[in-house]
């Protein structure tokens, strides 16, 4: 007796060439999609300031000051070298070099900054600066001082912090240089007209006359005369020796010559 004959298999039964029997895939059902990897910390966007981490350490150095150290600090990488956010690391150490009077790296830092970011106006202020000091040119000095002083407190500034900064070694650049003119003046003058020491330090009449009070400097109002103290005693074994009377002369001589250019 035969057994009856075996049915044969449904289309359906049959399994796919290119998965497994056992996965049954509708062609009429899209896959389910693979749900979103949860992040806990997104990515910064591309508009984040790098420089964020050091201007701190520029303030504490600023406010210790600790000029030498603000060279040491090295700018972030990567930034492009026509991001003009690197002036946010050279403006600083900029003004540091000044307040140091270390005048070949300030003009160093210049000589760095890309061509595609000199037009800009805080750019600008920093080349006019840096220029009025190396050449001597008093009467400019202060003025530029004030100007690069009034463009980071504009609302528009790019960044509050490197503002803040700015203003400190602005202040610090000014004061500094306007000591050093004044021992320079002490040391090249026995007497200078009133007008000729205001060029020099960039203060008006009423301010000069108190501040040469400080230094001993006496005033003869009948000729608008001032006359700078004799502070120079016996010095001390060991000390370091400063430029000789001739080369300070010179050189106040050779900014005047400069000023009536």
């Amino acid at each position: 007796m035969q057994a009856p004959p075996t049915p044969p298999l449904a289309p359906g039964d049959l399994p796919s060439e290119t998965q497994p029997a056992s996965v049954v895939a509708s062609a009429s059902t899209p896959p389910a999609p693979a749900p979103a990897p949860q992040t806990v910390n997104p990515p910064l966007p591309p508009t984040e300031n790098p420089y964020a981490n050091v201007l701190p350490q520029l303030v504490t150095f600023a406010a210790t000051g600790e000029y030498n150290e603000i060279g040491l600090i090295a700018p972030p990488q990567p930034v492009d070298d026509d991001d003009p956010r690197r002036l946010f690391i050279k403006a600083p150490l900029l003004l540091s070099y000044l307040i140091l009077d270390d005048l070949p790296p300030a003009k160093f830092v210049l000589s760095r900054v890309s061509s595609s970011i000199t037009y800009l106006p805080f750019s600008q202020a920093l080349f006019n600066l840096v220029a009025s000091v190396w050449d001597r040119k008093y009467e400019n000095v202060y003025p530029r001082a004030e100007a690069l002083f009034n463009l980071v407190q504009q609302p528009d500034f790019p960044d509050a912090d490197l503002a803040s900064l700015m203003t400190a070694l602005i202040t610090q650049f000014v004061e500094s240089f306007r000591r050093r003119t004044f021992k320079l003046l002490s040391k090249a003058y026995t007497s200078l007209p009133l007008a000729l020491a205001q060029t020099y330090l960039g203060f008006g009449r009423e301010e000069l006359l108190i501040a040469t009070e400080a230094y001993r400097w006496t005033y003869d109002a009948s000729t608008q005369i001032l006359t700078p103290a004799r502070t120079e005693g016996p010095r001390p074994i060991g000390s370091v020796s400063e430029p000789s009377t001739l080369v300070t002369f010179n050189l106040v001589t050779d900014s005047v010559s400069l000023l009536g250019a």
